[in-house]
């Protein structure tokens, strides 16, 4: 499912609340990145250590498949590996990058004084469903045992 456009992440508050929200990423070395800005609550809240982000797909029941991650939070400091990243990231969202062209003046303006923040998630627990396998799992039990394909 790495090919999914965007992940859903959530961060402990100090309310005991979720942070949730949705957020461009990348896999790289079996980790999860984000990119955000260094302003954004998010990246304040990944220094605390704990994450959890879920990726689904599908519209009706038997198609529903995805993934939910629990993993440990931080913020990446490397600039190697945040040079790594940021290309992952350029290529995957291209076409879905926002162009200078096509947005006010103003906000074009605001976003060359942000500072990008790049937030490592590494997994600890995954858990995941595929209601597809439903059919295929019916197909199986549906055989009779001992039969095979072949007539003598």
């Amino acid at each position: 499912m790495d090919s999914r456009e965007k992940l859903y992440v959530a961060f402990p508050m100090e309310n005991g609340y979720p942070h949730v929200t949705p957020v461009w990423f990348c896999i790289l070395d079996k980790k999860l990145y984000l990119r955000t800005q260094d302003y954004k609550m998010k990246t304040r809240l990944a220094k605390a250590g704990k994450a959890c982000c879920t990726l689904d797909e599908g519209r009706r029941y038997v198609e529903f498949r995805g993934v939910v991650i629990w993993g440990r939070s931080r913020v990446v400091t490397d600039q190697k590996l945040i040079d790594r990243i940021e290309k992952i990231m350029r290529m995957k969202y291209k076409e879905q990058q926002w162009r200078a062209s096509e947005m006010p003046t103003w906000w074009v303006q605001e976003r060359k004084y942000e500072k990008r923040a790049y937030i490592e998630i590494t997994p600890t627990k995954i858990s995941s469903w595929d209601n597809s396998r439903i059919h295929r799992l019916s197909a199986q039990k549906a055989k009779p045992r001992g039969v095979s394909g072949a007539h003598r």
